[in-house]
């Protein structure tokens, strides 16, 4: 479900690969109505921001918890790092989506999720 995450040799996961595949999920959740009541709604792009952000955190405790049930967690890897590095990368992108999508933030992270998925 989490796709490769950059696992490469030993199939251990970082901080920065879990946190990147926990804004990828994210991002899918998003785009396709996840987020809730009137997620893609133009009712501040304060909201959709912090909406998306929470996703992506809850995403990446919950992949961090089933990777290291699995055994396949660095060691140098913990669950706040996955985490904020989740919320780092959903803020990048979120603001990428904004700026390079002229509409609200969800808006502009339809355009990207469509670009980055298909």
């Amino acid at each position: 479900m989490y796709g490769g995450g950059g696992g490469g040799g030993g199939g251990q996961h970082t901080n920065g690969s879990m946190g990147e595949a926990a804004a990828m999920q994210a991002l899918k959740m998003f785009t396709s109505g996840g987020a809730g009541s009137g997620g893609q709604g133009s009712q501040g792009g304060g909201n959709n921001q912090s909406q998306f952000i929470g996703m992506a955190m809850g995403q990446a405790s919950r992949l961090f918890d089933q990777q290291n049930g699995s055994g396949n967690v660095h060691p140098s890897a913990s669950k706040e790092g996955v985490v904020q590095e989740a919320a780092k990368m959903a803020l990048k992108m979120y603001m990428k989506g904004q700026m390079g999508g002229g509409g609200g933030g969800a808006g502009g992270l339809m355009g990207m999720a469509g670009k980055l998925l298909g």
